[in-house]
């Protein structure tokens, strides 16, 4: 237990089902109302314990607090920096797409992928790579709620098959799901 605070609670931070409503820390309040809406952050290692996503960072927003526990949910994702910039080099092809896109049922995100090819490509090579990833994208989004989508990107379905089906128009050395950021309703 975390030393004590003049006035203030400790709470425990759950997660969103998806993740098995794990544990994911502590945080203080001297209020529980305060708790609502505060971001946290951690990372995939410690919620699928599997030390291959170390590089992969989940915000997620406290939506309730009930007997010392603040529930969270879903709030975004994140690559690390240094992690995509390990794969850009002198005489690769960056390719990058940005979408704002609606899961099943009805949360709006914003999905930014990278895709690395080991050499320069042709404009009309790129073209196509870029559209092949963003149907992909668009289909996996809107066909599944953000759950299943969350499950998706987290055992790495999503970007197996882009790597697979996706090399089939030119060799993709990288393939990540950079960044997923959920929208409010007024954006």
């Amino acid at each position: 237990m975390p030393k004590k605070l003049k006035g203030k609670e400790w709470y425990t931070l759950i997660a969103p089902k998806v993740f098995g409503e794990k544990e994911i820390g502590e945080t203080p309040a001297s209020d529980e109302k305060l708790l609502i809406g505060r971001r946290v952050e951690t990372n995939l290692m410690n919620l699928t314990d599997d030390l291959s996503k170390y590089y992969i960072k989940f915000y997620f927003r406290v939506k309730s607090v009930k007997e010392g526990k603040a529930f969270t949910e879903f709030d975004g994702l994140e690559c690390l920096r240094d992690y995509i910039s390990r794969f850009i080099r002198y005489r690769v092809k960056r390719i990058d797409t940005i979408q704002d896109l609606k899961t099943k049922d009805g949360k709006k995100l914003r999905v930014k992928t990278i895709t690395i090819t080991s050499k320069k490509i042709k404009r009309n090579v790129e073209r196509d790579l870029k559209k092949f990833v963003e149907n992909v994208m668009k289909k996996e989004v809107e066909s599944n709620d953000l759950d299943e989508f969350i499950k998706r990107i987290v055992d790495n379905r999503i970007k197996n098959y882009i790597l697979n089906q996706g090399s089939k128009i030119y060799p993709i050395r990288v393939f990540e799901i950079r960044k997923v950021e959920t929208l409010s309703k007024n954006q």
